[in-house]
């Protein structure tokens, strides 16, 4: 071979070199990127339900060690629509569910209360995004809480400040592109205190098949409504929302439950005594494989 020959060959296995390296790089830096979605695979749902009486009371519900929470319920057994959901509080570690729910006035019957903390390992970017409203006596209040840019939103939670069962969650609503959550609160009839409404996402890096699921009930006067939303096949629920639409502060959610094997969510409104409009209830639940 003449030396044109060889500086030739010589450059072209250069060249040949610098594409394997450039290859090489490549091919570390995706599968980094895919971790994530393979980080979130099998949620639990863990429950706690407290003393059965007739006070307020709340629950703590902890998860798994190493484990963090994807997303937050809570469910009122025995309240008869005359007790409310107060915090659906996710803690800033993402390592508990704070819940408490609050009698609406005078109510002699014995009740519990129920949170839910969906648990999974924990995966890049999992963290909690909270926005509060303006505190002062306007008898309804909304919030957005987004999650930052390229992240998608796996559960929420909600918190009213200041209320004393006289103010009932309307809207827990996760929207149609994951990026975020509405919580909305009306007054129960005339309430003269200063109150506030928190909302939390909580976001973190995308799953694969993240989806949100859509349910809701017939619209009618009916006292007491239970919608279910199914996740998929092949996914489960990470996160649980629900919605009253037409009840203006007569209707309480009175159970945002997760499925025990996380196949779905279940949401339901009971009427606050007698209320004759129509009315219906929405249950979300988000879902990723």
């Amino acid at each position: 071979m003449n030396a044109i020959g060889v500086r030739s060959w010589r450059g072209a296995s250069a060249s040949a070199l610098i594409l394997i390296m450039t290859a090489a790089t490549v091919g570390v830096v995706g599968p980094a990127r895919a971790d994530p979605a393979v980080q979130v695979a099998n949620p639990v749902r863990v429950a706690v339900t407290s003393a059965s009486n007739s006070i307020s009371k709340s629950v703590t519900v902890n998860c798994p060690v190493g484990q963090r929470v994807y997303g937050a319920g809570g469910e009122i057994n025995g309240g008869s629509g005359n007790v409310t959901l107060d915090d659906i509080t996710p803690n800033l570690t993402l390592t508990s569910v704070f819940v408490t729910a609050a009698e609406n006035g005078a109510f002699a019957g014995n009740w519990t209360v129920t949170g839910y903390a969906i648990c999974g390992p924990n995966t890049l970017n999992l963290q909690r995004i909270q926005f509060t409203s303006a505190t002062n006596s306007l008898s309804s209040k909304s919030v957005f809480a987004g999650c930052p840019t390229g992240l998608r939103l796996y559960g929420l939670g909600a918190e009213l400040n200041g209320a004393s069962g006289a103010v009932f969650f309307d809207d827990l609503t996760p929207n149609a592109g994951l990026t975020g959550v509405t919580v909305t609160a009306f007054e129960n009839g005339a309430f003269a205190g200063n109150w506030s409404v928190t909302g939390f996402a909580i976001c973190g890096n995308p799953a694969t098949t993240m989806t949100r699921v859509v349910a809701s009930s017939a619209t009618n006067s009916l006292s007491l409504k239970s919608v279910f939303a199914g996740c998929p096949a092949g996914t489960r629920v990470h996160g649980v929302g629900a919605e009253i639409d037409g009840a203006i502060g007569n209707v309480v959610i009175d159970d945002l439950t997760p499925h025990p094997s996380l196949l779905g969510a279940t949401a339901s409104g009971f009427e606050n005594g007698a209320f004759a409009g129509n009315w219906r209830v929405t249950a979300y639940a988000i879902c990723a494989s």
